[in-house]
């Protein structure tokens, strides 16, 4: 397989973070409005709010990868409803020189380094913390079949 894809998990994810916010904006102005029922609109509102913070931390990105015609592919964008920033990265394959994973406290991050000429240069961490354990597989399987084709053409 080589291509990576989840774009499903990341429309799920827009729609929670649009609802969630949405929830905490209404539920607050409720709070200003009802008298009585004051402290649990506002506990309502802070609770659902939390939640929307905690993704957002969480840095559940969209992400896909693909290899087409000797390129390396990687999109990715925050799913977040109202600001979005889609980005892309293309690299030719013989100049990828290795990947990291870096485990952080909210999620995972992906690290390409690629080699041109004597010069070693690395991109943005992407996030790759939405991709289910399978997707996560085949990441590196793609990836390290990428680094072994380079070294044994380097060999050669």
């Amino acid at each position: 397989m080589n291509k990576i894809d989840n774009f499903k998990r990341a429309a799920v994810l827009t729609v929670i973070l649009g609802v969630l916010l949405i929830t905490a904006i209404v539920l607050f102005i409720f709070g200003f409005i009802e008298y009585y029922y004051r402290k649990i609109y506002f506990t309502l509102a802070a609770i659902s709010f939390l939640a929307y913070l905690i993704i957002l931390l969480r840095r559940m990105h969209y992400f896909a990868m693909e290899l087409d015609k000797g390129f390396l592919i990687i999109r990715f964008y925050n799913p977040h409803p109202f600001v979005s920033n889609y980005r892309q990265i293309k690299i030719k394959t013989d100049e990828l020189y290795d990947y990291q994973i870096k485990k952080g406290l909210f999620g995972q991050d992906l690290i390409i380094k690629i080699k041109q000429g004597n010069r070693i240069g690395k991109y943005p961490p992407v996030s790759i913390t939405a991709l289910t354990r399978e997707q996560k597989k085949n990441l590196i399987q793609i990836l390290n079949e990428l680094k072994q084709n380079k070294q044994v053409n380097q060999n050669n």
